[in-house]
């Protein structure tokens, strides 16, 4: 099925927010009625490492790698992974940053295997998947490295992939804030929406053949230390 177009954001809209002050809606869960639970992470650089108790990572992940094992940085071009332990892009070790390509996986350490894709070419937003039997703390099927959009729907191209939705959703970063946009009826907080309306961090979105519900997380300090060059 074709993306929604019309309702797609321009390109150059910003992917930054305008304040230095760190808001809930930089990273939190998307909670999919029937489908599932993703991890999404907005920051410019997103720290990937061991899930453990006070280890402040973006994406803490169940299994044997360092508790901080990468960053991977949000580019022109698409996303960078600085390796700081072992890291291998399609089986070949990494010593310096490396442009992850889409639909390639990468390991860290010995057992945990991740795919990243970007699959939709009007979207810097990425999808990170899991390869190995690994998951993310909390528990998430993927995890989003956000850009402007997040696309939720039963084309091939979304983010979040919902075979039995009839119409896309597609959540646009504004400022800080997300907005939830679609040709469908739907409501947010039980309130009815007409196309477009702003989500909360803890909002609950209605359609008729669809559900989701967000949950903010705690923002990471580790996610804001940017690798020497």
């Amino acid at each position: 099925m074709s993306t929604d177009s019309s309702v797609m954001p321009s390109q150059t809209e910003s992917n930054h927010n305008s304040t230095n002050q760190p808001t809930s809606m930089d990273r939190f869960m998307i909670w999919v009625d029937g489908v599932g639970g993703y991890l999404v992470c907005a920051d410019a650089l997103n720290s990937v490492g061991q899930s453990t108790p006070h280890n402040d990572v973006s994406i803490p992940i169940c299994g044997d790698i360092h508790q901080l094992h990468a960053r991977i940085e949000s580019s022109e071009s698409g996303h960078l992974i600085h390796p700081v332990g072992p890291v291998s892009i399609s089986g070949q070790p990494i010593t310096d940053a490396q442009l992850l390509l889409s639909n390639r996986t990468f390991q860290m350490g010995d057992s945990v295997s991740l795919r990243y894709s970007r699959p939709h070419p009007w979207s810097n937003s990425a999808v990170i998947s899991f390869e190995s039997r690994n998951r993310t703390h909390p528990w998430s099927d993927a995890v989003l490295i956000a850009g402007d959009t997040i696309i939720l729907g039963p084309s091939s191209q979304a983010h979040i992939r919902c075979p039995r939705w009839e119409h896309e959703v597609i959540l646009v970063r504004r400022e800080g804030s997300w907005r939830c946009r679609s040709f469908a009826e739907f409501t947010i907080d039980g309130d009815s929406v007409d196309m477009e309306g702003k989500l909360e961090p803890a909002s609950r979105v209605d359609g008729k053949d669809f559900a989701f519900s967000l949950e903010p997380l705690e923002d990471s300090q580790a996610s804001s230390q940017r690798p020497s060059a």
